[in-house]
């Protein structure tokens, strides 16, 4: 019987990709789960006031509502399809994310609107 050494080297981007980076910025921890948590809360809000769930698009809008997602990522090796298709792949990976996490509950291709999932505390402020 023989054994083999398997070296392998560490992770490293070959490239560096824009949004890639900014998928990483946004989930990265600390913040990434105080992040959750807030889209947590934000849907338990939108749920008071409307009697109904946010849609993901309007949970987005509402997390991120002064990001101009083409203004933040520059990628100007892409053209605006490419841009516009990569702004989708990150949100609908937001929105996944959240959902393992279980501060949001959606089922893709089933849910039409984004339902709370456990309650976190409001962070504290002194």
């Amino acid at each position: 019987m023989g054994a083999a050494e398997l070296n392998q080297e560490s992770f490293v981007m070959a490239v560096e990709d824009p949004y890639l980076t900014a998928l990483i910025g946004t989930i990265e921890e600390p913040a990434g789960s105080s992040t959750a948590a807030q889209a947590g809360r934000l849907t338990i809000a939108w749920w008071d006031t409307h009697g109904t769930g946010p849609s993901c698009a309007e949970l987005l809008n509402a997390m991120f509502t002064s990001i101009a997602w083409d203004d933040v990522i520059e990628d100007p090796g892409r053209t605006l399809l490419e841009r516009r298709e990569q702004t989708e792949l990150i949100q609908r990976w937001l929105i996944s994310y959240w959902t393992r996490l279980g501060a949001i509950a959606f089922i893709p291709g089933h849910d039409d609107v984004v339902r709370p999932g456990r309650i976190y505390p409001e962070p504290e402020t002194d």
